[in-house]
């Protein structure tokens, strides 16, 4: 399998178990437009299929991670950066958002990974050093700040794949609406 078919198929995937986590392998073949045969080459297992996805999930996480700058970037810069990156990913963000805590909770002890953590913690202190140069509120808890984020991202991958906003739209919408609430106030 070559590095885009693979590709396009852990995307199908994870729309596939987004849409129904209770997706049999059979049913996740025929969305993803593969043979069962072709599936199970790919994992064998349903167990196997959802830590490979997770992998990816994680690796594609912390590359729109890397590529946006939290560190080097103004945070303006580096947070639009993220929206689109999260945008392009959006299949495997919301597949993180829906699918990661129920399959944690069904095969680890952890309460999360140490990788979800290790992102959240980015985006934690991403949103502190915005805090810190008063870009962004400083009333507000950088940690809800990361949670508002992954809300606005759900939300705005939920509205698009209903029909409600248009894909061409999400990168402002999401700007206007986050922004909004979230840039420091003039005192």
């Amino acid at each position: 399998m070559t590095p885009d078919t693979e590709e396009t198929l852990l995307r199908s995937l994870a729309l596939t178990l987004t849409e129904n986590p209770g997706a049999t392998l059979q049913e996740m073949a025929k969305a993803a437009g593969v043979s069962r045969a072709t599936l199970y080459r790919f994992a064998a297992t349903r167990e196997q299929l959802f830590d490979t996805l997770q992998q990816h999930v994680m690796a594609v996480m912390s590359g729109i991670l890397d590529d946006a700058g939290l560190e080097s970037q103004s945070p303006l810069d580096a947070l639009r950066q993220l929206i689109t990156g999260y945008i392009a990913q959006r299949e495997f963000c919301v597949f993180m958002i829906t699918q990661f805590e129920p399959y944690i909770k069904r095969n680890t002890q952890q309460a999360y990974p140490d990788e979800c953590l290790a992102h959240e913690q980015r985006l934690d202190d991403f949103f502190l050093r915005g805090q810190q140069l008063a870009i962004f509120r400083p009333d507000v808890p950088c940690r809800w700040l990361t949670d508002l984020f992954f809300g606005f991202i759900y939300m705005l991958c939920e509205s698009e794949y209903r029909g409600r906003i248009a894909r061409a739209d999400m990168q402002r919408l999401f700007e206007d609406m986050f922004l909004n609430g979230a840039l420091a106030r003039p005192a």
